[in-house]
């Protein structure tokens, strides 16, 4: 299991999406840190399901393969393509479903570490899933799950859900996600200014932002003057909107649009809110920390509650539940720091700092590429 120069070929696959923002900035960034960090061991490649335009994509550590394709089911004979001519050691594919497509797909192949990598709620996907989805999931508890390396997720959480549900029959190793390295100046005091709200995700049923909307309106007599700035673009944009008007809450509620470097909403906030139905992590939540914000979220399955372990880093309220929600940005807006509180935020956002996360990504993958070489 080596490279012509030694060293172990691994290739992140990343299924085609119309944004470059969650998985595929999340791939990046690991991929950024392995080659840049750990490039005496390892030779990292992310395969690109679609072409992304973006700057950072222009010249990168790793090397890049496009398959410009636009479709899950006209993926197979390009994956298949691209790993039998590039011969990799190992293949981290994101998700059950485009897992079970490309291991499929490359069936018959020398690819001796297949690690599918957990990055949102399988519960859910399933449930809430096409045909073909519940077909994926089918498949891969009843032939795949016993048959692949080992699987990643990306919380404690969904590590647990994943061990017991999907896995049990290998091992389900937490890996968590970095977070970018923003700068991250301290804010000075908003005087005379509304506080500030702030969610950053896209604009989805998944995401409840219809849910903070109602809990908006909800507490809105009970708050100082506030504005609430929507950081994302998505499906439910228009009916978003819509609701704001409705409710009479468009003289506070901004919405910025999709943006890949959302710190200069995050510098100008006073409160992180993540309104979510469901996650795998929440990694906005952990970037929101790197500011000192204090979060407000929804303790859904899977991942918030990893992340708000204390009440310095913030608050954990009932999902789907406006006026839970309402009450949490009544207590937000009221809330005064302790000394030391952004500092214990901002430390436990280091602990997903990228040089962090790519070092356990480093261990992990030297772990099963050990295994895979025992007769």
């Amino acid at each position: 299991m080596r490279t012509a120069d030694a060293r172990v070929k691994i290739a992140y696959f990343v299924p085609p999406s119309g944004h470059f923002a969650g998985v595929e900035r999340v791939v990046h960034e690991i991929a950024t840190g392995l080659a840049e960090e750990h490039s005496e061991a390892l030779d990292v490649h992310v395969v690109y399901a679609r072409r992304y335009d973006e700057a950072v994509l222009q010249d990168t550590a790793y090397t890049q393969h496009v398959l410009d394709v636009q479709r899950l089911r006209n993926l197979a004979l390009a994956i298949r393509s691209c790993v039998a001519r590039e011969r990799f050691d190992v293949l981290v594919c994101p998700q059950v479903e485009p897992s079970v497509l490309t291991w499929v797909a490359t069936r018959g192949l020398r690819l001796p570490v297949f690690l599918p990598h957990l990055h949102g709620n399988p519960r859910v996907e399933q449930a809430r899933g096409t045909l073909s989805t519940r077909a994926a999931f089918a498949f891969f508890r009843r032939f795949m799950a016993s048959r692949v390396s080992g699987v990643l997720a990306v919380s404690r959480s969904l590590e647990r859900y994943a061990a017991r549900a999907l896995t049990p029959a290998v091992p389900v190793v937490y890996v968590p996600n970095p977070v970018r390295d923003f700068e991250a100046p301290d804010r000075g005091p908003s005087v005379g200014d509304p506080f500030q709200f702030i969610s950053v995700a896209r604009l989805s049923y998944q995401k409840g932002q219809d849910v903070l909307l109602h809990a908006l309106a909800l507490a809105r007599p009970r708050l100082p003057p506030v504005r609430l700035t929507l950081v994302g673009s998505g499906p439910e944009e228009a009916a978003l909107r819509a609701l704001s008007t409705r409710l009479g809450l468009d003289d506070v509620v901004v919405f910025a649009g999709y943006t890949t470097d959302p710190d200069r909403h995050l510098v100008a906030a006073d409160c992180f809110v993540l309104a979510s139905r469901w996650e795998g992590f929440g990694v906005v939540l952990v970037e929101a920390l790197r500011f000192g914000l204090p979060l407000l979220s929804t303790d859904c399955e899977f991942g918030p509650a990893d992340v708000i372990t204390d009440t310095a880093i913030g608050e954990l309220v009932a999902p789907e539940s406006p006026e839970a929600l309402a009450e949490g940005l009544v207590r937000a807006a009221g809330r005064r720091d302790e000394p030391g509180d952004v500092a214990r935020r901002r430390a436990a956002a280091d602990l997903f700092s990228r040089s962090v996360v790519v070092a356990e990504h480093a261990l992990v993958i030297r772990r099963f590429t050990a295994a895979a070489r025992r007769p």
